[in-house]
């Protein structure tokens, strides 16, 4: 696999004023690609800037002392320029069945930023082979999330990196439990309205379900299982959004909406 090329930060002090007469911003600092010259975020003096490859070998260092999690496949998506990165570890050794040859991968994820957007997180996922898939899970079940004013010391994430894998297995029960209950029209209409899918997306995914459940929109009957259902919310946040950044809001808005599911 190539080696990742991450942007070039620098800390750079502010100025404010007109041509001749400048003035230091002492209390603000300024986050700068020094390659490209771009300018990501004007922070407080008191902002601790986590360079990506800071917070990469903190969690690497816990995943590789980990036992029974084997040699992962890592994926680096960046956006804004390099402003945003997601960094992702599949965990291929690891498969579990939901169904007969219905198979899934765990997966964590860790986002960061320099334009502020996103804080430091570590979230738990799947990944789905028979579709390519990405899945995700509850807000309850598994996040780490940090804003940048502690040093990347003293907020190890040691504990809930070790503890993921028992984190999977629960919502592995639950994806069980969701493989043989159908979908019911009220959790269908709670769910897609906490999607806030724009007009193109509803229809795209309407037609996949009308299709999977012949009529179960129009006629009620027969339905799809929630399992199902999910996997068309994660089919269509894969491999219809191609921004990083978009993904990544859907995803955001699948873990809150999970909720309506039930257990």
């Amino acid at each position: 696999m190539p080696e990742t090329t991450f942007p070039q930060i620098e800390e750079q002090p502010v100025m404010w004023g007109y041509y001749r007469d400048l003035h230091d911003a002492a209390r603000y600092k300024a986050i700068v690609n020094r390659d490209s010259g771009k300018l990501f975020s004007i922070v407080s003096k008191d902002y601790r800037l986590i360079r990506y490859e800071q917070a990469i070998d903190e969690l690497e260092t816990i995943l590789y002392r980990t036992e029974n999690l084997g040699a992962p496949s890592i994926t680096t998506e960046f956006y804004n320029d390099g402003g945003r990165m997601c960094r992702t570890y599949r965990f291929t050794t690891i498969k579990v069945e939901i169904r007969p040859g219905d198979m899934i991968n765990p997966e964590l994820s860790l986002y960061n930023s320099y334009d502020l957007t996103w804080p430091l997180i570590v979230l738990l996922g799947a990944f789905r082979l028979v579709c390519t898939n990405g899945l995700v899970v509850g807000h309850r079940l598994y996040q780490f999330k940090k804003r940048h004013v502690l040093s990347l010391e003293r907020m190890s994430f040691t504990e809930q990196v070790e503890t993921a894998l028992t984190r999977f297995g629960n919502q592995v029960d639950t994806w069980k439990r969701w493989e043989t209950r159908p979908l019911t029209l009220t959790v269908y209409e709670k769910v897609m309205e906490a999607m806030a899918f724009g007009k193109k997306a509803t229809q795209t995914i309407e037609e996949k379900i009308d299709d999977a459940a012949e009529g179960f929109l129009t006629e009620g009957s027969p339905q799809p299982t929630v399992w199902t259902f999910y996997n068309m919310l994660t089919w269509y946040i894969t491999h219809q959004t191609f921004s990083l950044n978009h993904r990544v809001e859907l995803q955001n808005r699948l873990r809150g909406a999970m909720a309506h599911f039930g257990n």
